[in-house]
């Protein structure tokens, strides 16, 4: 898309080289730079807004990324408890029958059941980090997605303002004064003539 097909709330940017009214300030210079002036400020302000829409985006996609990584290492954690916990109790069922002891009696049984508590909270303790860096990373792009939404419609309504301005000075011109350059200088004298100017004698 070039800078000729953006349309601002319905304002188009159009061409800073011929800008809206060219036709009413094609005769004034000073006129036709301040309007194309602020319509390049305009298209400035738009491309700034969705460039830094895109990068506030991005950072909420980012982040997120990273806590759906952070999450997954959790659930791989308490995957790993689980397997841990297996071994453990296999191998500990394995002593007994060798004991000639019944593994889900006795004291065999009270440490089967004292590796099942502590595995099941150190499985339940990562599961419950895996969720909240699952939900940490969808309020990471929610808020990434918002701020880059804000960010160009900040960018628009300030491409919006400084058309409006535009239109406005291409509609009255600029203000002029018989014999003035851009400076403010009056090349001519001033209005009531030579004999008020200190500069002629």
């Amino acid at each position: 898309m070039s800078r000729f097909d953006i349309n601002v709330h319905g304002l188009p940017l159009g061409d800073p080289h011929n800008p809206p009214g060219s036709s009413k300030i094609q005769n004034d210079p000073f006129t036709a730079a301040a309007v194309a002036a602020s319509v390049m400020s305009a298209y400035s302000s738009y491309q700034q807004g969705q460039i830094q829409g895109k990068q506030l985006e991005l950072k909420g996609r980012l982040e997120q990324t990273q806590y759906d990584r952070r999450a997954i290492q959790y659930q791989q954690k308490a995957n790993q408890t689980l397997e841990k916990l297996k071994r453990t109790q296999s191998s500990l069922a394995a002593k007994a029958y060798a004991g000639g002891v019944d593994p889900f009696s006795g004291s065999p049984d009270v440490v089967r059941a004292a590796n099942d508590t502590a595995a099941g909270r150190e499985f339940v303790i990562y599961m419950d980090d895996s969720a909240a860096a699952f939900r940490a990373g969808d309020i990471a792009l929610s808020s990434g997605m918002a701020a880059g939404a804000a960010a160009r419609q900040a960018g628009k309504l300030d491409a919006a303002t400084k058309l409006l301005m535009a239109g406005a000075t291409a509609g009255k011109g600029m203000p002029k004064t018989p014999g003035a350059t851009p400076g403010g200088l009056n090349m001519y004298g001033p209005i009531g003539g030579s004999s008020s100017n200190p500069w002629y004698g």
